[in-house]
């Protein structure tokens, strides 16, 4: 209770400091004492009111008279003050405000509180446009709704640069430069686009469960589809395997002559290799005589070529004397007959 009476006592103490900053005689202070936990309502003016009165009204009421005196400022006349104060000599609707145009003083009033800036960025905008297609479609936007399918132009494209789009595409060099391949370059851009996202999902995409036993049975549900998955890839993996396995036997078994083959080559080479240096040179000397000493029926002396030789011209002129025997006997047949 006594923290209770502590609290309550610091608290009477500041808003009894922050009313004696607004005042400046103990008469002051008295009043607003008084009157601070009295509810009463603020009025416009200070008409009627003491010289202490007045002062607080206008520091209560101070940001209001600072904008009235700006008013003042942007306003030539007393007309134009009592328009920017919302206040007309002929009450208009907002449909008939909006079907008149603007008059000289409205037009003032629209251009000192804001229309400056405005017109200024019109200003910018027709400066970065060449035509004035381009200068309609940045202030204005495009007459017709545009089609889903519909390829931006090239002052669209022009616009959407200028317009904002210049970052995106640095941006979007800046992460392609620091990226190494492609993968890199994707993982980076969807990671930022999920980041970016993150929020708005969270705040907007709600969950269609109503308890926990919705969420158990679409958890076990998509753990059944994935192994039925996994059961039919084995089962197409195992049927492709029997399909080959013919095609696999014949091969293994052509293969085992060839490895024989090549296991007798491999056993003799390993043989040839464990032969010392002196037995290497002994086998080798062996098989250069064994080459100088080989003779084949087609090698002959030369007392054999001149036997040959001699035989041959006995047989010619032998055939020779036989020729010469038949010529004489057929010139001898011929005498007779004449």
């Amino acid at each position: 209770m006594a923290l209770v009476d502590r609290q309550v006592a610091g608290l009477e103490y500041k808003v009894e400091r922050e009313l004696a900053a607004q005042c400046g005689t103990w008469q002051q202070l008295n009043i607003m004492k008084k009157k601070y936990g009295e509810k009463r309502e603020n009025p416009s003016s200070c008409e009627g009111m003491t010289r202490s009165e007045r002062l607080l009204w206008y520091r209560r009421n101070q940001p209001a008279i600072e904008l009235d005196n700006y008013r003042v400022s942007c306003s030539s006349n007393y007309r134009q003050l009592q328009l920017a104060r919302g206040q007309r000599c002929v009450e208009e609707s907002e449909e008939e405000k909006l079907g008149r145009d603007r008059t000289k003083s409205e037009a003032l009033l629209w251009y000192r509180n804001g229309g400056m800036e405005r017109m200024e960025e019109e200003k910018a905008m027709a400066n970065l446009c060449g035509t004035w297609k381009q200068f309609h479609l940045m202030t204005r936007g495009r007459a017709e709704e545009r089609d889903e399918d519909q390829v931006p132009t090239r002052s669209e494209r022009l616009c959407w640069y200028r317009n904002g789009g210049s970052d995106l595409v640095d941006a979007r060099n800046n992460l392609a430069r620091d990226s190494s391949n492609w993968m890199q370059y994707k993982l980076t851009r969807d990671r930022q686009a999920f980041s970016a996202n993150l929020e708005d999902r969270m705040n907007t995409s709600w969950s269609q469960f109503k308890n926990k036993n919705e969420l158990s049975d679409h958890f076990a549900e998509q753990r059944n589809e994935e192994m039925d998955e996994r059961e039919k890839i084995r089962t197409q993996v195992r049927n492709r395997i029997s399909k080959e396995s013919m095609a696999k036997t014949t091969y293994e078994i052509n293969r085992q002559s060839r490895e024989k083959e090549e296991l007798e080559e491999e056993s003799d080479k390993k043989v040839e290799a464990a032969l010392s240096k002196e037995e290497r040179i002994e086998k080798l000397r062996c098989t250069t005589e064994s080459m100088l000493t080989h003779r084949t029926e087609y090698i002959q002396s030369t007392r054999e070529l001149a036997l040959q030789a001699m035989r041959e011209d006995q047989e010619a002129v032998a055939a020779a004397r036989q020729s010469r025997k038949k010529v004489t006997v057929v010139e001898q047949a011929g005498t007779v007959a004449a």
